[in-house]
């Protein structure tokens, strides 16, 4: 089981040694719907490269990796008012 930490919430998920960090990412997405372009996998102070496996970083049961989100900039489509707030200064 290997727990991922965000800021706001934390998930197990069952991997297997042979797994790349690619996989878990996946894992991730099914979960919790953030896709794995978004994600950076960090274990042990390192971030986790998507072709090599959990052995490769010697992750075990009960590891606990952390999730940072890496949002990118600008909006792909014009966001309506529920999408953003705005509040002038006066």
């Amino acid at each position: 089981i290997i727990q991922a930490h965000s800021f706001s919430f934390q998930i197990e998920i069952d991997i297997e040694p042979t797994d790349k960090v690619e996989r878990i990412k996946e894992r991730v997405e099914e979960k919790e719907g953030i896709p794995p372009a978004q994600q950076r996998l960090i274990f042990s102070g390192k971030q986790m490269n998507d072709d090599k496996t959990a052995a490769d970083y010697k992750v075990t049961g009960g590891s606990v990796l952390h999730l940072v989100l890496a949002l990118r900039g600008g909006l792909s489509h014009p966001a309506d008012k529920s999408q953003v707030n705005t509040r002038w200064n006066k």
